[in-house]
């Protein structure tokens, strides 16, 4: 049989000469060897073979052109066939005549071309391959990955232009309906290319840049990245600005900008933003002082302390605000460089500058547009002029919008750095008073201003403290349909419908205004690109010679901060939540003699997916001495205490929930007067921590805990679980905390739980009534033999005599039926007007999981950037390869490396050997990738867009994003075939920025804690689960009140994440005479609206669902998105404060602010009782039997 020499070749045969023999001879050659005959010119076709060029139609040519195909003699099959092998084409190519066909040099950049392929296209990939034979012989390959941004059949390509040692060029061509085509042959050229000598180049040749197409030339220059050195101007340009801002915050600040997080930058903006709330209603004196006295204990200040409120101070420390986190984020590419060289500090601007030569046309033009109009007649030199290309406003820029006109911008010389390295934004603060202190003009509304005349510029710029000099940005103005003023208007925060931009105009002899000068604003950023940058002086200004700081670095590879971080052996392996150590169980005191807890004794209450539970525990001090015993027992996150009481000596102490500060002074003071004090605290989400102060000698006492709870779904049932288990470095915080320091006592550890045993002991009981929403069709335990009694819709269970609780705790499932019929419950308070209502909402979904499973692709993106520096980044590689184990072998998976730029791994077989690799990609990962431009990598995946099914990114990251911007709009524009899943790493992670791009990507979001490692691998599995899952997103509640004079409805989660299988909602609402509500999501790019309701009838009365709605509401304060901006959202914390508090002391619901507290009072004279108190009388009074009319 004939080798398969021409396997994968298509050939067109076009041979009019050859004699009809001959002609069947070659097509049978063809075949037999593997290849296919064509019988028209297509993208399937790879070889054209004819005997004269003459032969080929227009309209073959034409086909030829577009597909980019070698037209070849029939001599090329004979030969390949005789040599056994396919031959290189380039001995049997027919010439074709110049004016037959197109110029092949420059690959996309001719007319020809783009006949076939849009020119309104993107460069989402590139790479640089260079082959050395010689010091003199060099060859290179520019590789790119075009997307069309138009719609069309193939709207891919792919473009290899090459270039000869001896200067030869030419390219290939091949294009693609689908992103996932296009992105392996993209692979597969690279690594032909390998295999031919050639290396991967990690910067861009000079010599290269011509074999770039004009688009992708634009991007190079844009991103600077062929950048190896800067000119001196640029150098002391660059230095300059560094400087001033520097000096300016080490003037003002009473610790380096180094030690300020942007998180507490966040938390400042917040405070000023609602100072400037309060400004506006009218607030006094000392309301404002205490705000700007918090806004001074996150921003510690050494100078420019000022606490009379203004908008001219609250102007002044929203810049100083924006100036720290713009040294944050530049900061950041240089974060293992403590003092990074002048190159360094230039490309942490992430814009390309170059001088502008003095003596040419260009300088010319730019000075005499920015001294043309010069009203005043002020004397102005223009000393030097930068020329600035911004990527990020090259990509937004509406330059659709039309009247595109080039208007100054001036600002301090400290400002420029932000300027260039994120761009001009809207001011947060809007100055409405005259005079050049102002930042901004105030004028015209909260927008960008502008000017046409250096006279009116100077008004607001200032010498720089280095120099002397000015500054002043030249800017492209998208102005669109421009709107004449003529009176002040400082409510703009958009331009007037019909209209992109306004224009106060300048008042002059003839023309009557309220404005010295002109001014232009528009009030979007994507309508203005930086164009220059001029350095220039008035008269009276005091030149000096600049002199950047002794002992800059020189230009160098950083790498071993990181490289002492990446040991050889580092552990990847998630931590335990089963420890099989056994140690000891139950309370016992620092040197492990045990205090034994005798009983635990369960009361609860289950009314659909939540619960009220009431926990009795009895347990004896059998030491000579009084002892402070401190007892840590664990909920799962959604439970939360709302009553504590204590049976001791014959007295009932009833504990308190008051503020936090208050509650600890109390129980202090108990203590230091012999008095007994008990004092709760909440630790951390999972963990409740009970001081017992003075427990007397010999004495019993019996601990009352009350908790709510949210219950899951699990295997198509309701579960209740009652936890066993806690996380040990939990536990070893809350022992180590030593509230008693006044009297000598005896101590008592903290109930040690390194076993993962929460009790274990011999009594154990739990009695427990259900409601449900319909017919109850099973209930089951699988660790407890129960009694049961139930009627369609309620139950109560007991367990049987003599039980006991082990390390599985106790476990209870409910089947109900119409799981999945969204219902609203409404529960009156029994004391006081009020009703709290909970919406549920299980979402049944209809798409074949495996199909959808199959169809996605799933990319793991892992924030490289230089903040992940240390654990964060270990952190990081441990869920990356965590999640790549849990995938299965089918899905195809990309991971990808990003930071300033990024690199990726992909894998469509998952074989072993390919998952090793995408292994060993996330363990070599260093945090030496500069920035965190997440939106380059989410552009690049967005051009690339999957042709069926959902794309899943799952993006591990400390959430410190830079352009949020652009990130979001990339995000929510893409959303109907990429979602985006977050988890958050680093004590100091940005959650609001990470839970914001999932609850936009429709995804969701975990935060993994170094505090409770215990849960990782379950919020592991839960983001696999939910990527794995179709979802419902975009899911909103509007309430239905019928009284017009109601209050506005308080809900929580104000913003819903969005739902995957097995998962369901509940939302929680104070809203007064409200029976009904309209849910809103989409479910498979289907918007679904359900009408849930109730009956003033079906109305409950009690206090559970209010106690759960308070706590839906502080979890939300801690942990939610209360507004998509994040500097409202800290405001709105600031404001909700209050509230929370209220909440929390009116729904005895302990949170971050809140502790639960009780005093027993005692007479030094008083003897120890040794009388234990009556458990089963105390617990006889919690009665939960709903049904007593019914037996056993």
């Amino acid at each position: 049989r004939a080798m398969a020499i021409l396997a994968d070749c298509v050939f067109f045969v076009k041979v009019k000469y050859l004699p009809i023999q001959e002609k069947s001879r070659l097509k049978a050659c063809i075949k037999e060897n593997g290849g296919e005959v064509n019988f028209g010119l297509n993208h399937k076709t790879t070889h054209v073979l004819v005997d004269t060029a003459d032969v080929l139609s227009c309209h073959d040519l034409k086909a030829i052109q577009k597909y980019q195909l070698p037209v070849l003699c029939a001599d090329f099959i004979w030969k390949s066939v005789e040599k056994k092998k396919l031959l290189q084409i380039d001995a049997f190519k027919v010439n074709i005549s110049q004016d037959d066909t197109y110029d092949q040099r420059q690959g996309s950049g001719n007319d020809q071309d783009t006949n076939f392929f849009p020119q309104d296209f993107e460069v989402a990939k590139y790479s640089v391959l260079e082959k050395v034979k010689s010091k003199e012989s060099k060859e290179f390959v520019i590789i790119e990955l075009q997307c069309s941004q138009e719609r069309c059949e193939f709207p891919f390509r792919l473009c290899a232009n090459f270039s000869t040692s001896d200067g030869t060029k030419n390219s290939k061509q091949f294009i693609s309906k689908t992103a996932e085509e296009i992105r392996e042959k993209y692979e597969t050229v690279i690594a032909d290319l390998k295999s031919q000598d050639f290396l991967l180049q990690e910067t861009f040749p000079p010599e290269a840049e011509s074999l770039a197409s004009t688009k992708l030339q634009q991007l190079l220059l844009e991103e600077a990245i062929h950048s190896s050195a800067i000119c001196q101007e640029v150098d002391d340009f660059v230095e300059l600005i560094w400087a001033e801002a520097i000096g300016h915050l080490d003037n003002l600040l009473l610790e380096s900008v180094n030690n300020i997080s942007l998180n507490d930058v966040s938390k400042a903006e917040g405070i000023l933003l609602q100072v400037r709330t309060a400004l506006d209603e009218g607030a006094g004196e000392e309301t404002l002082r205490e705000m700007m006295m918090e806004f001074y204990q996150v921003i510690h200040h050494k100078t420019d302390i000022e606490y009379k409120a203004s908008k001219k101070l609250l102007s002044r420390k929203q810049d100083l605000c924006q100036l720290i986190r713009d040294m944050l984020n530049t900061n950041e590419t240089n974060m293992s460089c403590p003092n990074p060289s002048s190159l360094a500090k230039y490309r942490a601007l992430r814009c390309k500058i170059e001088a502008v030569d003095s003596r040419s046309s260009e300088f010319l033009k730019v000075e005499q547009k920015v001294l043309k109009n010069n009203y005043n007649d002020c004397p102005v030199r223009i000393l030097q002029v930068y020329r600035v290309g911004r990527m990020t406003e090259t990509k937004e820029f509406l330059s659709s919008v039309g009247n595109i006109q080039s208007l100054f911008h001036a600002s301090s010389v400290r400002n420029f750095m932000g300027i260039l390295s994120r761009g001009l934004l809207i001011p947060k603060v809007v100055v409405e008073d005259l005079g050049l202190e102002r930042t901004d003009i105030g004028n015209l509304g909260s927008g960008i201003y502008f000017s046409d005349s250096i006279s009116a510029s100077i008004k607001y710029s200032s010498p720089s403290e280095m120099d002397g000099t000015r500054l002043l940005a030249v800017c492209d103005v998208a102005l669109g349909s421009c709107l004449d003023l003529y009176e002040q208007n400082y409510a703009l925060n958009k331009a007037p419908s019909g209209f992109d931009s306004v224009h106060g105009v300048r008042r002059t002899a003839d023309t009557s205004s309220d404005f010295e000068d002109d001014e232009f604003v528009v009030y979007k950023t994507c309508q203005v690109k930086i164009r220059y940058v001029v350095k220039f002086c008035l008269a009276e200004d005091q030149i000096k010679q600049f002199q950047p700081a002794a002992g800059v670095e020189l230009e160098q590879q950083n790498t071993e901060p990181e490289s002492q971080c990446h040991l050889q052996h580092e552990s990847y392996e998630l931590p335990n939540a089963n420890l099989s150590k056994p140690v000891k169980t139950g309370l016992q005191d620092r040197l492990g003699n045990p205090v034994p807890l005798e009983g635990v004794y369960i009361k609860a209450r289950i009314i659909d997916f939540v619960a009220q539970v009431v926990m009795f525990q009895t347990y004896t001090n059998q030491n000579t001495k009084p002892i402070e015993a401190k007892y840590v027992f664990p909920l799962d996150d959604k439970a939360a205490v709302c009553g504590f009481e204590a049976f001791i000596n014959g007295k009932h102490v009833i504990g308190e929930v008051k503020e936090k500060k208050q509650a600890h002074m109390e129980y202090q003071k108990a203590i230091s007067q012999g008095d007994g004090a008990y004092l709760m605290d909440q630790d951390a989400p999972d963990i409740f921590v009970i001081s017992v102060g003075n427990l007397p000698p010999s004495s019993t006492v019996v601990i009352k805990i009350t908790y709510i709870t949210e219950l899951s779904f699990q295997h198509g049932c309701i579960t209740f679980h009652l936890p066993a288990s806690v996380a040990p470095s939990q536990q070893d915080i809350a022992l180590n905390e030593n509230t008693q320091e006044i009297m000598e006592m005896s101590w008592s550890s903290s109930l040690e739980c390194q076993s993962g045993y929460l009790f274990f002991f011999s009594r154990f009981s739990l009695d427990m009534s259900i409601e449900m929403p319909s017919t109850i069709e099973r209930i089951h335990s699988w660790t407890h033999r129960l009694k049961i009694k139930k009627t369609e819709c309620k139950a109560v269970i007991k367990t049987v005599e003599n039980s006991s609780l082990d390390i599985s705790g106790f476990v209870l499932d409910i089947c109900i039926s119409q799981i999945y019929l969204p219902r609203m419950w409404v529960e009156k308070h029994p004391k006081k007007m009020s009703e709290a209502c909970m919406l549920v909402f299980q979402p049944e979904f209809e798409t074949a999981l495996e199909e959808m499973q199959l169809s996605s692709e799933i990319i793991i993106l892992l924030d490289c950037s230089n903040s992940m520096a240390g654990s964060a980044l270990h952190q990081a590689k441990q869920i990356a390869l965590r999640v790549l184990e849990l995938l299965d072998f089918r899905h195809k998976v990309t991971v990808i490396k990003f930071g300033t730029n990024f690199t990726e791994f992909s894998s469509f077989s998952k074989n072993r050997n390919d998952l090793e690799s995408l292994k060993k990609f996330i363990t070599s990962a260093t945090a030496t990738l500069g920035n965190t431009d997440l939106w380059k990598t989410l552009r690049y995946l967005s051009l690339l867009f999957p042709s069926q099914g959902h794309r899943n990114i799952l993006l591990i990251s400390d959430g410190h994003i830079q352009n949020e911007s652009v990130t979001f709009q990339i995000v929510k524009e893409n959303v109907q075939h990429t979602r985006l899943f977050a988890c958050g790493v680093s004590s100091t992670a940005n959650r609001h920025m990470l839970r914001s791009l999932s609850q936009y990507g429709a995804g969701a979001f975990e935060y993994f804690d170094l505090k409770s490692k215990c849960n990782w691998e379950t919020k592991i599995q839960s983001q696999v689960s939910r990527i794995l899952s179709p979802g419902c997103s975009s899911v909103s509640i509007k309430w239905q009140q019928f009284d017009i004079g109601a209050p506005e409805p308080m809900q929580a989660p104000a913003q819903v994440q969005s739902l995957f299988n097995n998962e369901r909602l509940l939302v929680y609402g104070f809203v007064p005479y409200c029976t009904q509500a309209t849910l809103n999501a989409i479910i498979n790019d289907q918007e679904l609206q359900t009408v849930v309701s109730t009956t003033e009838l079906q109305k409950t009365t009690g206090t559970v669902l209010h106690k759960l709605a308070a706590r839906a509401f502080i979890n939300d304060y801690e942990d939610g998105i209360l507004h998509e901006n994040e500097t409202e959202h800290e405001m709105k914390k600031l404001t909700l404060k209050n509230m929370i508090v209220r909440l929390s002391l009116e729904n005895s619901i302990i949170s971050q602010f809140t502790s639960f507290v009780a005093v027993e009072k005692r007479d030094p004279k008083e003897t120890y009782s040794a009388d234990a108190p009556n458990v089963l009388e105390i617990i006889a009074q919690e009665d939960v039997d709903i049904l007593p009319y019914m037996g056993w």
